[in-house]
């Protein structure tokens, strides 16, 4: 900005001062007036408008698509659903048909008491509510072993940090663009 005089530099401090102080239309208005000495106009070219109006969606299902596109486009969400994939593999790895089948009899088992029992024990509500305690408390043991024998803590773990990875980036996604930056 070649040839500023002092009036010069005092209107770009006032609109620096708006600027800061949050006057926005009074900012607004000396940025138009020092831009208007120094910037050309330009002209707006011919069919601008319609290039516009041709580059916008014609339905709003195509506007559902473009933004799923988006999502799906971003690192973060490849990077989710990888990390996603990549511990439903380590579960399923780790895990033993042994305890699946342990877990499966338990289950049985403590379905099959629970029906009897309640089928027996209608009648007496104490007598069901002894059953139904019995077969909760062999739930949670069997529940607990399975949960804290083999790698089961660490996918817990690592399902817990998937999960608040999940939400940051979602937080991400969903935060207006100025805070993205």
């Amino acid at each position: 900005m070649a040839g500023m005089t002092d009036t010069n530099t005092d209107e770009l401090a006032q609109w620096m001062a708006a600027e800061q102080g949050e006057s926005w239309d009074e900012a607004d208005a000396l940025f138009a007036g020092v831009a208007s000495r120094y910037l050309p106009l330009t002209e707006v070219p011919a069919g601008l408008s319609m290039r516009i109006m041709a580059a916008m969606p014609h339905r709003a299902a195509s506007l559902n698509a473009r933004a799923m596109g988006d999502v799906a486009g971003s690192w973060w969400a490849r990077l989710t659903v990888a990390s996603a994939l990549a511990v439903l593999g380590a579960a399923l790895s780790a895990v033993s048909a042994g305890q699946l089948f342990d877990l499966a009899a338990v289950v049985v088992s403590a379905t099959a008491r629970l029906t009897h029992g309640v089928l027996t024990s209608l009648s007496a509500a104490l007598g069901v509510w002894g059953v139904s305690w019995t077969l909760l408390t062999n739930l949670g043991r069997a529940a607990m072993l399975i949960t804290t024998s083999g790698p089961a803590p660490a996918l817990i773990v690592a399902n817990l940090f998937l999960a608040i990875a999940s939400f940051a980036g979602l937080t991400r996604l969903l935060a207006p663009r100025e805070e993205c930056s």
